[in-house]
């Protein structure tokens, strides 16, 4: 009888499996410091601010192997579109950008959620997207900001992220929904940074707010408190020129004065500052472009079921804007250079797939949108512009 220990077995299974790509899953991720030599050979990024200043930034990784800086037009980068189960090829012709892209997350965003001892239990807000970039041969940092703070306060966290990390780089922002007004805050307002921007692309931010914003200002009260004098006096501006005495926002107080003190507790800054009347009366015409950046803009549009949350934010948003994603316009997300518009919803656009879809795609009320292809194709855009 040949005696096989449990040590052996396990060795066994453990080599079987390396290579495998499920694995990649179960390994935690590897800290390391933000030295100048890791700076060139990590992939993906996740920087994170200690308690203890003089400890720095702490920057996690995939545990993938370092990619060239370029993909060599010769080979075949390889991502998995979220509507197939087998992996597909990215064709050649789509090339990485040649400095770092930095992902910007929107209202209520974030870089990951969940045990960083079990990476395949975390919910990432970019979908996996940053992987698909790293695959393509991007640098991709993710960044976090304060969820629901102001576009200044986000903006300021930004910059403290970006000058602890990519100091003395180039930079690519690419911004979801909020993180746009971010981007344009930090490019417009903070100055003499040490990293250099060659370009911000939004994706169905809200350039000139959003109308579902002004809704909820409205009918429930979130975003009054913390709104500025400019925003502030636009709006009463509006409520002046109603035909109607009563205003909803009275209206609302006089039935719901009960909960009026349960709203300000959840309200935050960002309400305020996605406001059309913030927006357009105030931030707009506060925050010129930098002239030494290029902007780029996507906008989305698409059917979204009536009986669902985004089906009835879409009509909200569609009787005051038009076509829309379900939370912002197409007119709204247009700024700079408007490359096109995406059939897609809010969610989408960074990665997720709304759980009312069908996962038989003939089923479906569309096909899916293929967010992996959408930031491979745009991460060829910024290579094509010299970025």
């Amino acid at each position: 009888m040949v005696s096989i220990s449990f040590s052996s077995l396990v060795d066994n299974l453990r080599h079987s499996l390396i290579g495998k790509p499920w694995m990649a899953l179960l390994r935690p991720p590897r800290k390391i410091q933000p030295t100048p030599a890791a700076a060139t050979t990590v992939r993906v990024l996740y920087p994170r601010f200690l308690k203890n200043p003089t400890s720095g930034v702490i920057l996690d990784r995939y545990d993938t192997p370092p990619l060239p800086s370029t993909t060599p037009s010769s080979a075949v980068t390889t991502h998995k579109p979220n509507n197939s189960i087998e992996w597909m090829p990215v064709t050649p012709h789509y090339r990485a950008p040649r400095a770092p892209i930095v992902l910007c997350h929107g209202l209520y965003g974030f870089d990951k959620w969940g045990p960083a001892s079990f990476p395949m239990l975390q919910v990432r807000y970019w979908g996996g997207i940053e992987e698909t970039l790293a695959k393509l041969g991007a640098k991709v940092i993710v960044t976090k900001v304060p969820r629901t703070g102001s576009v200044w306060e986000r903006s300021q966290e930004l910059h403290a992220i970006l000058k602890a990390v990519l100091s003395g780089s180039k930079v690519n922002f690419v911004a979801h929904s909020m993180g746009g007004l971010d981007c344009r805050c930090l490019l417009s307002h903070i100055h003499n940074r040490p990293y250099h921007v060659q370009s911000l692309t939004t994706i169905a931010t809200p350039h000139r707010g959003s109308p579902l914003m002004d809704w909820f200002r409205d009918h429930v009260g979130v975003g009054v408190r913390f709104a500025t004098a400019a925003a502030a006096a636009a709006a009463a501006a509006a409520t002046a020129s109603s035909s109607s005495t009563t205003t909803s926002s009275e209206k609302r107080r006089y039935a719901n004065y009960l909960l009026d003190p349960v709203i300000q507790m959840l309200d935050t800054p960002a309400y305020a500052n996605l406001t059309t009347d913030y927006c357009q009366n105030h931030f707009n015409p506060s925050t010129p472009d930098d002239p030494n950046v290029a902007y780029y803009s996507y906008g989305a549009d698409t059917h979204i079921p009536p009986w669902t949350l985004l089906g009835w934010t879409q009509q909200v948003v569609g009787e005051k804007e038009g076509p829309n994603d379900g939370i912002v316009s197409v007119a709204s997300a247009k700024w700079g250079t408007y490359i096109k518009t995406l059939n897609a919803n809010h969610w989408e656009l960074n990665g997720q797939r709304p759980k009312w879809r069908s996962s038989i795609p003939s089923l479906s009320e569309k096909p899916f949108f293929d967010s992996s292809e959408f930031y491979v194709e745009l991460a060829d855009h910024l290579y094509q512009q010299g970025h």
